[in-house]
């Protein structure tokens, strides 16, 4: 049956293992992003104010290390070096938490500060060594990289079902979950992801320099770079700000661990939407293109966080988590291609971290330790209100100045492969 399958589909080591190894370490953001303020607040006894300052720390992390991870694909390309990395990290989570943070309460700012930092170099910069990576091995092993990150979606909506239990049973567990998802992620990395090392030329961009200090400095200092960080400090960090406390938002509503349990199947649906939009993205993407979708995504972005903004009941509250499905796709998709279409491909990773990671984590740094505090002082709903209404200004800013790509990063990719996988497809 297999070998009616196109390769590299018909292959686990340069196909499936990418998937397992996507789905096993993106377990670490529903964890994290979505359900760790409940645990904190809840179980540990932190203000919102110290959950924010942790997510601030989280993302001043993935800020620091971002730059150098990039820099340092763009160096080792295939080598899964930085995998293995990533991998021991995540597998040492649980006892992180379990016998560093939790035993100390007597100074919650410190530990707040510690532990965002511990988790933004796991979380942020292990998905930058991810993202990166896949996206590179979708040229080489010549597969539709959406339909690896689909893999994110399909843990999406695994996860919180996992999560709401464990958080409703044995919540003093929660955090082990993270070092059983990075032994599988291990065993991935380590033994079975594999590339087509015949077809690694794809890599490299022969009309432009390799990576180099002054070339970067140089697309950095370009008008393009310029509105394409601005319009992510407006849009990507707000909504995922968004997401720290929606959790605590949505529970606020009720008395009970009911609410835990309706929230997890809320974000379920959410991920089952996003799955879906995975595998029909690249047609969408193929009709508005790369920037258009950045577009699409951001007025989706907006609508939401006003939707949380003037919602007076849990209806309303689920009914903006599962508004996220619709956007994720974009988000996953349309910056690579961007990237692609814009930049010079050999300063790709290094681009990348720069913009979507450095500007992302810059704005978080910034405001989710405002935002966190904006939640005790004014409430949920003028908190949302005004993100909400930030997020829509960047998101026409996106509109009239993103700029259209050069080339076509697929038509590019399809040039370059190799003779020798006529019947590979991506």
């Amino acid at each position: 049956m297999l070998a009616k399958i196109k390769a590299p589909y018909n292959s686990f080591g340069k196909f499936w293992s990418y998937i397992i190894s996507e789905m096993s370490f993106n377990f670490i953001w529903p964890v994290v992003q979505t359900y760790s303020a409940l645990w904190l607040v809840k179980y540990a006894n932190y203000s919102h104010a110290n959950v924010g300052l942790a997510f601030s720390m989280m993302s001043l992390m993935g800020l620091i290390s971002g730059p150098f991870i990039g820099y340092i694909g763009d160096k080792v390309l295939e080598k899964k070096y930085l995998l293995y990395i990533t991998a021991i990290l995540l597998v040492l989570m649980g006892p992180f938490m379990e016998w560093i943070i939790l035993p100390v309460h007597g100074n919650a700012y410190m530990m707040s500060i510690i532990m965002g930092l511990v988790i933004g170099l796991v979380m942020n910069g292990g998905t930058g060594v991810n993202e990166q990576y896949e996206q590179r091995m979708s040229f080489v092993n010549n597969f539709q990289y959406s339909w690896v990150r689909s893999g994110v979606t399909i843990i999406g909506f695994i996860a919180p079902l996992i999560c709401g239990y464990v958080l409703s049973v044995v919540p003093r567990m929660f955090f082990w979950s993270l070092t059983i998802s990075g032994l599988i992620y291990m065993v991935m990395a380590v033994f079975f992801i594999k590339h087509d090392s015949s077809n690694l030329a794809v890599l490299h961009d022969k009309k432009h320099d390799k990576v180099n200090v002054k070339g970067i400095l140089k697309s950095m200092a370009s008008k393009p770079f310029i509105f394409f960080v601005i319009f992510l400090l407006g849009t990507v960090p707000l909504s995922q700000i968004a997401d720290q406390q929606v959790s605590n938002y949505f529970q606020s509503y009720f008395n009970t661990a009911h609410g835990t349990m309706l929230f997890s199947y809320a974000t379920t649906i959410q991920q089952v939407i996003a799955f879906l939009g995975m595998l029909i993205i690249p047609i969408i993407i193929k009709k508005v293109g790369y920037r258009n979708g950045l577009v699409i995504m951001s007025m989706i972005m907006a609508v939401r966080l006003l939707i949380f903004a003037f919602a007076r009941n849990w209806v309303l509250v689920g009914l903006g988590q599962i508004l996220a499905g619709f956007y994720i796709p974009f988000w996953f998709v349309c910056p690579m291609g961007y990237i692609f279409s814009v930049f010079n491909k050999n300063e790709f990773a290094t681009i990348q971290s720069l913009s979507t990671g450095a500007a992302v984590q810059i704005s978080q740094t910034i405001f989710s330790g405002i935002i966190g505090a904006g939640y005790d002082q004014l409430g949920f709903h003028s908190t949302y209100l005004i993100i909400g209404v930030i997020c829509s200004a960047f998101a026409v800013f996106g509109a009239f100045f993103l700029v259209t790509g050069h080339h076509n990063p697929r038509k590019s990719e399809q040039q370059t492969s190799t003779a020798n996988q006529p019947e590979a497809t991506n």
